[in-house]
């Protein structure tokens, strides 16, 4: 397999990116940590549209529930951790992709780093956690983050009321939504491990009424970035990792009659940005390193008794920041952010 690869910006300190559905296209969005623009990929030569100029220190997007002229994003948490005060902003369409969306500070919440929004039987809830309860000095982690939900008002205006739903939890760096052992969940990563929590109305896969947010953990050690995606075609999702916090590991763990278990491990430096999905038909995950030789990798499945992964450099040096899937007309790829090349980039799976 190999990437065709296709710049499609330049950008200073390029950090966030996501695909979601903005006015009536899925698209893919980045934005800089630092103090650039949110920019939009436009139709099928991925043009570049700016969505907003300000206010920048963006860790991360997510979509309004029923809406795709609105979307939401984290905002003012500068390197290294300069994050006081960061929240979350609410962005809304004046004119589809013509203007500069309009923008406005919806939630204050020093160090959210990750955030999600889900539809559930009981309502709309924005999910939001936070890196740690706050700093003293760069390096400093004694203080806890938390886990807060946020239901969304119908208008999107007045209050968001807000639920702490996981306390105690330090260095969250991973958020995903997925049906988990067959219940609806959010996952959450941190130093205490990974969690998955079940969503408001979820069911057992008994039938039995589970109550919101009730807590199972599903490993105990430190993991940084989270991701679930069936990589054997057993029909079961296994859970893709980066471990620890930024760690030197890419690892699949898979559910066996003892609970979770690894079933492969490679090295990473500083490792960020995991995305997965299929090419081809064949599962893959894409990371990137930040370290070391800062390559930006795809691991391909090529066996499953057991998992085995081929791993590809797709770019030597980007110091990928993130990643996210897209489907284009041409094929299979991802979009990336990355750091040392000052840009974020299409690549297309060929082969």
């Amino acid at each position: 397999m190999t990437f065709e690869k296709r710049t499609l910006a330049k950008a200073e300190m390029g950090y966030a990116v996501a695909t979601m559905n903005i006015v009536g296209e899925r698209r893919a969005i980045v934005a800089s940590e630092s103090t650039g623009p949110a920019v939009v990929f436009d139709g099928p030569a991925f043009a570049p549209r700016m969505l907003a100029s300000a206010p920048g220190g963006t860790m991360g997007f997510a979509e309004v529930p029923g809406r795709d002229d609105a979307l939401l994003v984290i905002t003012r948490f500068y390197p290294i951790f300069r994050a006081e005060a960061a929240g979350i902003d609410l962005f809304v369409a004046r004119d589809g992709l013509n203007v500069a969306w309009e923008g406005r500070r919806i939630i204050d919440l020093p160090f959210v780093h990750r955030m999600v929004t889900v539809s559930t039987p009981e309502g709309d809830f924005l999910v939001a956690a936070t890196v740690c309860g706050g700093k003293a000095f760069q390096d400093d982690w004694s203080k806890p983050g938390a886990v807060f939900a946020f239901r969304i008002p119908p208008d999107l205006s007045g209050a968001w009321p807000a639920e702490p739903i996981l306390e105690g939890i330090h260095r969250n760096h991973g958020m995903a939504v997925a049906a988990f052992e067959g219940v609806p969940s959010l996952l959450i990563s941190g130093s205490e491990g990974v969690f998955a929590l079940s969503l408001p109305g979820a069911t057992a896969p008994d039938g039995t009424a589970l109550p919101a947010w009730s807590r199972t953990q599903v490993l105990d050690h430190e993991v940084s970035e989270i991701a679930l995606h069936d990589f054997d075609g057993d029909g079961e999702a296994e859970l893709a990792v980066i471990e620890p916090f930024h760690g030197d590991t890419f690892a699949i763990y898979e559910r066996g009659a003892g609970g979770w278990s690894r079933a492969f491990a490679a090295e990473l430096a500083f490792g960020h940005g995991l995305s997965v999905g299929r090419f081809g038909g064949t599962p893959v995950a894409v990371v990137g390193n930040r370290a070391g030789s800062k390559d930006l990798v795809c691991f391909r499945v090529t066996g499953t008794a057991p998992l085995a992964f081929e791993r590809i450099v797709v770019d030597a040096g980007a110091g990928t920041a993130g990643t996210t899937m897209v489907t284009t007309a041409e094929g299979e790829g991802f979009v990336a952010s990355n750091a040392e090349f000052a840009e974020y980039a299409l690549y297309l799976a060929r082969g």
